[in-house]
């Protein structure tokens, strides 16, 4: 671990001061706070200076440390502004320490380069650090060999580095691609393919039991593990809530919007109504609704109102999982349901001050 001194400063974390102790004591204090035992390495590598968080770069490479000893390691990340490197090489790492790395450095001032390789980590973690490297452009490299993430996750990942390495030229910073909503929407369809390429059901449908995976994936990705634990009468009612048929199977629509939306009441029948209505707005039958169409459709679900290009904008970032600007049956479906349960369908525009947003149908999904 390579450290800069920097003068003594008040530094907080979870509501705690940390001033006057050392980044060793901050690591220490941090394990008995998560019931886990000190990594040797960590300690031998940690300064015993007070008020020294200045790390420059941490390799705990090959040193098992695990997903649970990483937490009280990315405490002291989170305290350590200049901080340019963070290696976990070969440390037994799953998906969801993935999750945490993204909680951890979303929005670390100076972290540029991730070493995850040689870990367990598969599609999820590989969709949590697209949103890593969305969420903070200062990541321009993100090293991921020897793992299970799907060589067109690596791909698309590649992509987004290399943007933000261009974006970085300048001074520029670049915005990132997607919303939240976005991710976790191509991980859950991710998900879905994967459990039904193993199930190998007629349809597009997969066991009921899999909508327990869904949402808690969801939740993982939203930064909400306290809510994992539910007890068996919740996990057998949200089974219930997705209308297995008789062979207790569930289609895709119902296992996104059990999956990503609160509170829902699904029915098939309603999906078909949506189906209806998605067909009418693509009359050219392409699959898609595209920017003129859609340009359209927010116009008469506003009364008339012609949508502005920043409201068409905020819609495509986030709504447009695929990034195309478009919109596909997936994406119609969560925004009509999130619509109607009162999130903003395109961003800002359903919340000017001027516009009325009632649509053309009511649906209760």
């Amino acid at each position: 671990i390579f450290f800069s001194a920097m003068p003594p400063q008040m530094t907080t974390l979870n509501g705690q001061t940390f001033d006057g102790m050392s980044a060793r004591e901050v690591y220490e204090a941090q394990c008995e706070r998560f019931g886990c035992k000190c990594n040797s390495q960590m300690l031998k590598t940690l300064p015993t200076e007070p008020d020294v968080f200045d790390s420059l770069e941490i390799d705990l490479s090959m040193n098992m440390v695990g997903t649970k000893g990483l937490l009280p390691v990315l405490e002291v990340i989170r305290i350590s502004p200049r901080l340019r490197k963070f290696s976990v090489k070969e440390n037994y790492l799953d998906n969801a320490a993935c999750n945490q790395l993204v909680q951890a450095l979303k929005d670390h001032p100076s972290i540029s380069h991730l070493d995850v390789s040689h870990n367990p980590i598969s599609w999820t973690g590989g969709m949590s650090l697209l949103e890593l490297v969305d969420l903070n452009p200062r990541i321009k490299r993100v090293d991921v060999e020897g793992t299970h993430i799907k060589p067109d996750i690596i791909d698309v990942l590649a992509r987004r580095i290399e943007q933000n390495q261009k974006g970085h030229k300048g001074g520029k910073k670049p915005k990132p691609i997607n919303s939240n909503v976005c991710v976790r929407l191509r991980c859950l369809k991710a998900l879905f393919s994967e459990i039904h390429r193993k199930e190998n059901h007629a349809g597009r449908k997969i066991h009921k039991k899999n909508i327990i995976k869904g949402w808690k994936e969801n939740k993982r990705l939203q930064g909400q593990e306290d809510q994992l634990g539910q007890s068996d009468t919740f996990w057998a009612e949200l089974q219930l809530c997705c209308h297995p048929d008789s062979n207790d199977l569930i289609t895709w629509e119902a296992f996104l919007l059990i999956s990503m939306c609160e509170d829902v009441s699904y029915n098939p029948q309603d999906v078909e109504n949506l189906r209806e209505e998605f067909k009418r707005w693509d009359p050219d039958g392409n699959g898609y609704i595209d920017l003129l169409e859609m340009r359209q459709m927010m116009k008469e679900l506003s009364g008339g109102r012609e949508p502005s290009d920043n409201e068409v904008r905020s819609f495509l970032k986030r709504y447009d999982a695929e990034g195309n600007n478009t919109t596909n049956w997936d994406d119609f479906l969560l925004m009509m349901y999130e619509w109607q349960q009162g999130a903003p369908m395109v961003g800002s525009f359903c919340r000017v001050a001027d516009t009325t947003l009632t649509p053309t149908k009511k649906y209760h999904l």
